[in-house]
């Protein structure tokens, strides 16, 4: 269960991930800011999801209100998510408490995109990931988006701005509710890990090593 909200999730990151305002800072996405509100169906999983980025992607955050079930087993979710630059803070709302991971995107793509700009990165990751489009347009929570599909992968619908709006993956379909271009979001839920308990969380490096070795490729 752990595994599909990992890949679901990981998905939406990147459908969602040079120079920003600072130009010390890389800019990762097309859209300077943008905040999306999500409700995801399926017979796994089931909850709301809200994911807000600023400063191109710099920084971002997701709270999610899940559950996940299979085989009759079910597991409640509520974890609030940030990025900033290198560092995933992952914080169970649940018991206040937090990790602190290295993000294995975060290398791979500053060094993509000194050469291309993440309007390019993000057709390349398109294509790595198996995804086509399918030349149909959709509106979805009042914002137009343009479908792409994949045998392994589902299909997405996409803004021109690089922000997904509706992706289907195992069953599971995620479709925003409303979308704020221009609004990144609360400054509190980009700074709250600076007020729980943080450790050191797991090695994420391995299970995107293959990924980001196919997009150096392209």
């Amino acid at each position: 269960m752990q595994l599909f909200k990992v890949t679901l999730g990981f998905c939406g990151i990147l459908w969602a991930s040079s120079l920003s305002a600072n130009d010390s800072t890389p800019r990762l996405h097309p859209t300077e800011k943008a905040c999306i509100s999500y409700e995801t169906t399926g017979q796994m999983m089931n909850g709301t999801t809200v994911r807000c980025h600023r400063d191109y992607a710099y920084e971002q955050y997701e709270i999610q209100n899940t559950e996940i079930g299979f085989a009759g087993i079910t597991q409640q979710q509520n974890q609030h998510t940030i990025t900033i630059g290198e560092w995933i803070y992952a914080i169970n709302l649940q018991t206040n408490t937090g990790t602190k991971t290295a993000n294995p995107m975060y290398n791979g793509l500053v060094s993509a995109l000194e050469d291309s700009s993440p309007e390019q990165m993000s057709s390349t990751f398109m294509s790595a990931m198996g995804m086509s489009a399918t030349g149909e347009t959709r509106v979805v929570a009042d914002t137009e988006c343009n479908v792409y599909t994949s045998a392994q992968m589902g299909s997405v619908c996409m803004t021109n701005g690089g922000l997904m709006l509706e992706q289907e993956f195992m069953g599971t379909t995620q479709v925003a509710v409303s979308v704020a271009i221009g609004d990144g979001g609360d400054d509190a839920n980009y700074s709250l890990y600076q007020s729980v308990p943080i450790s050191d969380g797991p090695d994420l490096s391995n299970g995107l090593q293959g990924l980001m070795d196919q997009l150096g490729q392209q």
